[in-house]
C-alpha cells in the first residue's frame, strides 16, 4: 500500500470513529455501537473491524488487506439524547451505500451533529422532571399535598442541573448539586408546610427519594445489563460503574441532607382503590412522558414510549397486588416494556433503546431506595443492606425482563449475528430499515 493509501486509510477510519462516537456519547448500547461502525466501515471498502466500545472510550483496528490502522478515541462526559441516537441509526442504517467516501460520511455526520440539538429548553425540563417525579410520588401513595411539593423539588434540582451542566461543571458536580437543591427545596416546603399546619409530617415521610428520580441513568443502566448479557463486558460494565457511580452520588447526597432531620416511620401501604388505579394508569403515561422529555426525545418517541410503559406498568402493578413478589412483577413489566416496545419502534421506525429505557425507568424501586436512606441514617446497617440488595435485585429483574425480551424479538442479538463485509454476502436494500 501506498503512502498516500495508508494516509487515506487513516481518513477513512476516523469519520467510522466518529460515528461511533456521536453515538456512544448519545447514550446507545455498545452492540449499537458495534453495528453502526461496522456497517459504516464496510461500506468505505474495509475487509474487517475489530472493535472495544466503553462509555467514554473506542478501541478499534481497522484492516484492509494486509495493512492495519488503531484508532482510539475518548470523551470525558457521557450523556443522553434519543434524538441523536434516532439521526445516527438512521444514517447507519439507511443513507450509507457501498462506495461511500469518508468526506460523504463527514458530511452526513456534519449534518445529525449540528441540527440535532436539544428539542427542549430548561424551562421545559424541568416541568417534565417534575411531571415525572410527581407521577412517581403518585405511584407510591403519596398524598396531593406531597405530590405537589416533590414536583417543585424536583423542578428546581433539574433546573440547577441543566444550569451547571451549561456552565460546563463536571457531571458529578451537576449530580450532587441538583439532588442537594431537590432534597432542601422538599425539606424547606414540608418544613413550612407543617408549622403552617396545613399538612401532617406523614405526608412527607420519602419524598426526599421522589424528588430526585429524575437522575436515574436510566440509558446507561439498562443498556449496561443488556451489554452483559451477551458478555459484552468490555462494554458493559463501564456502563454499570457510571450508572452505579450517579445513582450513588445522588443517594449519599439525599442520606446527608436527610441525616440532618427527623424521618418519620414508613407509613403503611393505603388500600388499592378503582380510583387510584385510575391515577396510577394517568401517573404511568406521564411519569414516562416525563422522563422521555429529559432523555430529549421527540415528541413521536414520547408518545410511543409513555404508551408503553403505561400498559407494561399497570400489569405490573395488576401482577405485584395480585400477591407476586416485587421481583416476579419487575421481571413481568420488563418483559412487557421489551415485547411492546419492539413492537413500537417497529411501526414507528424508532430505535427500540428511545421507546424501552423511559418506559423501564418508571419502574425503579424508589420506596425500597428510601427504606436503605432512613435505615442506613437509623444506623440499622443489617437492614440497609438489606434494602439496598432488594432495590438491586428489582431492577436486575427488569433488566432480565428486558433481555428475555429481546432474545424473542431480536434475531441478530439473539443469534450474535454481525456485520458480513464479504461484498457477495450482503444484499444493502435487504437490510434497511431499524434492525
Amino acid at each position: 500500500m501506498s503512502e498516500a493509501d495508508y494516509r487515506r486509510m487513516g481518513i477513512e477510519a476516523d469519520a467510522v470513529v466518529r460515528l461511533g462516537m456521536l453515538l456512544m456519547g448519545a447514550g446507545t448500547s455498545g452492540y449499537r455501537v458495534m453495528r453502526a461502525m461496522k456497517r459504516a466501515a464496510r461500506a468505505l471498502g474495509f475487509d474487517k473491524l475489530d472493535l472495544v466500545v466503553g462509555i467514554v472510550q473506542i478501541t478499534s483496528t481497522f484492516h484492509r488487506g494486509n495493512t492495519f490502522r488503531t484508532v482510539i478515541s475518548r470523551q470525558h462526559n457521557p450523556a443522553v439524547d434519543a434524538s441523536r441516537i434516532e439521526a445516527l441509526e438512521d444514517l447507519a442504517h439507511n443513507r450509507l451505500y457501498p462506495g461511500i467516501t469518508a468526506e460523504e460520511l463527514e458530511a452526513m455526520l456534519d449534518d445529525v451533529e449540528y441540527r440535532v440539538r436539544a428539542r427542549w429548553n430548561r424551562w421545559y425540563l424541568a416541568l417534565a422532571a417534575a411531571v415525572a417525579c410527581a407521577a412517581f410520588a403518585v405511584l407510591n401513595f403519596f398524598p396531593p399535598t406531597a405530590v405537589a411539593v416533590v414536583a417543585v423539588a424536583a423542578a428546581a434540582g433539574q433546573l440547577t442541573r441543566g444550569e451547571l451542566h451549561r456552565r460546563h461543571v463536571h457531571q458529578t458536580g451537576c449530580v450532587i448539586a441538583a439532588a442537594a437543591v431537590a432534597s432542601l427545596t422538599f425539606l424547606g416546603i414540608a418544613t413550612l408546610l407543617n408549622w403552617a399546619g396545613w399538612a401532617d409530617p406523614h405526608d412527607f415521610t420519602f419524598g426526599y427519594v421522589a424528588a430526585v428520580l429524575f437522575l436515574v441513568p436510566g440509558f446507561p443502566l439498562f443498556s449496561s445489563l443488556i451489554d452483559l448479557a451477551r458478555f459484552d463486558f468490555e462494554a458493559g460494565l463501564p456502563r454499570l460503574a457510571y450508572a452505579f457511580t450517579v445513582i450513588s452520588t445522588a443517594t449519599f447526597t439525599v442520606a446527608m441532607i436527610s441525616w440532618a432531620t427527623e424521618l418519620n416511620p414508613i407509613p403503611g401501604t393505603p388500600r388499592v382503590t378503582a380510583a387510584w388505579s385510575v391515577a396510577a394508569a394517568i401517573a404511568s403515561f406521564l411519569g414516562v412522558a416525563g422522563f422521555a422529555f429529559i432523555f430529549n426525545s421527540s415528541r413521536r418517541m414520547v408518545l410511543v414510549a409513555a404508551t408503553v410503559g403505561m400498559v407494561a406498568n399497570c400489569l405490573r402493578l395488576v401482577v405485584l397486588h395480585a400477591g407476586a413478589t416485587e421481583y416476579f412483577a419487575a421481571l413481568v413489566g420488563g418483559f412487557v416494556v421489551g415485547l411492546l416496545g419492539a413492537a413500537a419502534a417497529k411501526w414507528a421506525l424508532l430505535p427500540r433503546i428511545t421507546t424501552t429505557v423511559p418506559a423501564a425507568v418508571i419502574m425503579v424501586p424508589g420506596a425500597t431506595m428510601y427504606r436503605a436512606v432512613y435505615d442506613l441514617n437509623a444506623g440499622a446497617m443489617d437492614q440497609a443492606l438489606a434494602n439496598t440488595a432488594t432495590g438491586m435485585l428489582i431492577v436486575l429483574s427488569i433488566g432480565a425482563g428486558l433481555i428475555f425480551a429481546r432474545l424473542l424479538t431480536d434475531p441478530n442479538w439473539t443469534f450474535g449475528h454481525f456485520i458480513d463485509f464479504s461484498p457477495e454476502a450482503e444484499d444493502w436494500q435487504a437490510q434497511r430499515g431499524y434492525d
